[in-house]
């Protein structure tokens, strides 16, 4: 089953930031990206496990980006990504009379390897870009299919770009082991999702580039995660959600170069809203600095907070007369702040790069403040080596 935290690493990972170009640029030269990615969770802390188990998960990912040109007016863009993981993850909570609620981890035997291919295809005439693409990921108990389509056209002028993208994607699911843990689904499960992007980009001025984007989504279907139980009255019953879910999102970045420095500073907001009643603020900074001898390093911070879904308790103590109960951290109210250091060597015809990010989370971090901090909040570490080739 996916892991939702490395998910989004690596969704985001697989830009392979080097190989990006402007909206409407065909590259006219071959380039291929290789990166590998190291993950670790840190173990949960001693005094916030019920069970003898603290480890969390290991991951390993290698992704691959090819850029083809295709003729003039079209580009091929192929990506593929391999996961492997193994470790333990957070099951259900439980609460002893007068103490804190703990974690109840399950076993450090989960390994799973997850498959991801998808292709692209643009075509770009004067100002106007269509794109189409497809994706597959496969796991040992998960399919999804996608599919996407996106257009974007500049201003007479080229300062100004208006776009807009959707995609569609039918997940099914088969989770392992479900003769043996009853409250998983016994049969296939199936979710789909729809999602819309519209985006305005402006060059200010020389120095300044402004995007502005606004996102919504919609999911149905099985959105509970079948690893996850929960503790009611006496018994374990499984996680159990609502059947749809639909979410906003406005993004705004600032891209701005000062030329005495030769630098760049990226300044990116996101505001996220859905109808299970989290809100989320996402606020990412970056200096981009240039050096002589092809040399750019890059300091990050992103700062996050989220409220909890309306079903999620720390430990439920009542009957939901809705039927929907998480303990899930990941649907929790808490803070997160992630510190991050890039160095790239650019050479002729090729650049090396090496990255590493350290995650820390809690109910008090930054604009989070939780009343019940989740014993199982998440800190990790993803450091990353990459290589991309032009020729």
């Amino acid at each position: 089953m996916n892991n939702n935290a490395l998910l989004a690493l690596s969704t985001a990972a697989a830009c392979l930031p080097a190989l990006q170009a402007k909206a409407q640029q065909i590259t006219q030269d071959f380039q291929l990206g290789v990166r590998h990615y190291n993950y670790q969770e840190s173990a949960v802390p001693v005094e916030n496990v019920l069970n003898q188990q603290y480890e969390r998960y290991d991951i390993e990912v290698n992704q691959f980006r090819l850029v083809a040109p295709l003729g003039d007016n079209t580009q091929l863009n192929v990506d593929f990504q391999h996961e492997k993981m193994s470790g333990a993850s957070p099951w259900y909570t439980f609460q002893l009379p007068g103490e804190a609620p703990k974690q109840v981890m399950s076993g450090a035997s989960i390994e799973d390897t997850r498959r991801d291919l998808s292709a692209s295809l643009k075509i770009a005439l004067d100002r106007d870009v269509l794109t189409l693409g497809a994706a597959r990921s496969s796991e040992d108990d998960y399919e999804s299919q996608s599919f996407s389509v996106g257009y974007a056209k500049e201003s007479d002028d080229r300062l100004t770009t208006w776009a807009f993208s959707a995609d569609v994607s039918n997940d099914d699911i088969n989770p392992v082991d479900a003769e043996i843990y009853r409250t998983r689904p016994a049969s296939e499960q199936s979710k789909h999702s729809n999602s819309y992007l519209a985006s305005y980009a402006r060059i200010m001025n020389k120095h300044w580039l402004l995007k502005i984007a606004l996102g919504l989504s919609r999911k149905s279907g099985y959105l509970s995660d079948p690893y996850k139980q929960v503790f009611v009255e006496g018994a374990l019953i499984g996680d159990a959600r609502p059947d749809k879910r639909i979410s906003r999102t406005l993004a705004v970045q600032n891209r701005y170069f000062f030329d005495d420095v030769n630098a760049a500073l990226h300044v990116d907001y996101r505001f996220y809203d859905d109808d299970w009643d989290i809100r989320s603020n996402t606020l990412d900074l970056a200096w981009y600095q240039n050096w002589d001898f092809g040399i750019q390093i890059v300091p990050s911070v992103r700062l996050y907070e989220q409220s909890a879904a309306f079903f999620y308790e720390t430990f439920h103590t009542e009957v939901r007369a809705d039927g929907n109960y998480s303990t899930d951290y990941r649907l929790s109210e808490y803070g997160a702040v992630t510190y991050g250091l890039k160095i790239t060597k650019a050479f002729e015809n090729w650049a090396l790069m090496l990255s590493g990010e350290k995650y820390t989370s809690g109910g008090g971090h930054f604009l989070a403040d939780a009343d019940s901090e989740h014993p199982a909040l998440l800190d990790f570490t993803l450091i990353s080596v990459g290589v991309d080739f032009t020729f």
